[in-house]
């Protein structure tokens, strides 16, 4: 067993993860990590500037998160539902991560906003997944935009002010059940900076699923099984990522 989630044990002090983002998304702090030198160095996020040259690429995920996460009633008994929307199925159809899934059986409806959008259960999956046919009038996004929350991590326990803050400041296509983080911190400031240096900058989109919700509950991380996620990258940035190598 080369790996074992309890290699990756350490203590995080609750108190220490931050509820709100800085008003200024770079000023977050940076280790940059200097592998051949041993070398560490602290760091703010405006500080990458200097680390990215002429003839670099960097590469980023431009999906934007969508407001998932849906609170719901079954429309037999009023029991409480949660729904998380995870992927986009033909025919309205969404794959689902459901809260209180055991009451959610096949053909049960669940309601939302008086119906405003309504859900049927039309398949059974493991852990809590279902795939669900979404029931309305209108037109979709609108709606989900209108009465859907963001699904934000579970150690997040401030309401979201500004939901825009949760989006990278170049997400453009929707799809992602949560954000892609590490993008949170970039602005079109520094965008322009590297670009000046020479700095070659390409989108991707990988949209983030249930894989990011789905805790690892193996000793041995070879047996983790990752759920896949779909991913689109345009065959002209391929040519540009390939040519960096």
């Amino acid at each position: 067993m080369k790996w074992k989630t309890s290699d990756f044990d350490y203590n995080l002090p609750e108190e220490l993860i931050a509820q709100t983002p800085l008003l200024d998304r770079t000023s977050s702090r940076m280790l940059v990590i200097h592998n051949t030198e041993k070398k560490y160095e602290d760091k703010h996020f405006y500080d990458i500037v200097d680390y990215l040259h002429a003839g670099d690429v960097l590469v980023r995920n431009n999906t934007r998160v969508i407001p998932a996460r849906l609170f719901g009633t079954k429309e037999e008994t009023g029991a409480h539902v949660e729904l998380l929307l995870l992927r986009q199925l033909p025919d309205d159809v969404w794959e689902c991560l459901v809260g209180n899934a055991k009451v959610v059986k096949l053909g049960t409806i669940v309601s939302f906003h008086d119906g405003r959008l309504r859900a049927e259960c039309i398949e059974i999956g493991e852990k809590g997944l279902r795939k669900m046919r979404m029931i309305y009038d209108g037109i979709f996004n609108e709606i989900l935009d209108e009465l859907g929350n963001v699904p934000l991590p579970p150690y997040i326990k401030e309401k979201l002010n500004d939901p825009e803050r949760y989006q990278t400041v170049y997400a453009k296509v929707r799809g992602s059940a949560a954000a892609p983080t590490a993008g949170l911190h970039f602005t079109d400031e520094i965008f322009n900076k590297l670009k000046e240096k020479g700095v070659t900058v390409v989108d991707v989109t990988l949209h983030v699923g249930l894989g990011t919700f789905n805790p690892v509950e193996v000793e041995d991380l070879s047996k983790h099984k990752m759920d896949s996620e779909e991913i689109h990258i345009p065959e002209s940035q391929t040519k540009i990522i390939n040519t960096a190598k």
